[in-house]
């Protein structure tokens, strides 16, 4: 039994074999949750953008709007 267990160990299959593997997983867990962050970020820059559009555009139509308003309480 103590031979099987030592070629275990041997071979990156015992403790710490599975350890390396564990961390590897975590590494690779992390760099994909990156990707994934860099990826949401730069949606949310675009729509944040769009926002910004939307809302310069509904400022120029108010702004015209109220402006024919004004000209039209002025008529007596």
């Amino acid at each position: 039994m103590e031979v099987e267990e030592s070629e275990l160990e041997s071979d990156g299959s015992g403790e710490d074999g599975w350890r390396a593997r564990g961390l590897q997983s975590i590494a690779f867990g992390l760099l994909g949750l990156k990707e994934s962050n860099s990826e949401r970020n730069e949606l949310l820059r675009e729509q944040n953008e769009l926002l910004r559009r939307i809302a310069q555009s509904l400022d120029r139509g108010l702004k015209a709007s109220s402006e024919e308003v004004e000209d039209s309480t002025i008529r007596e």
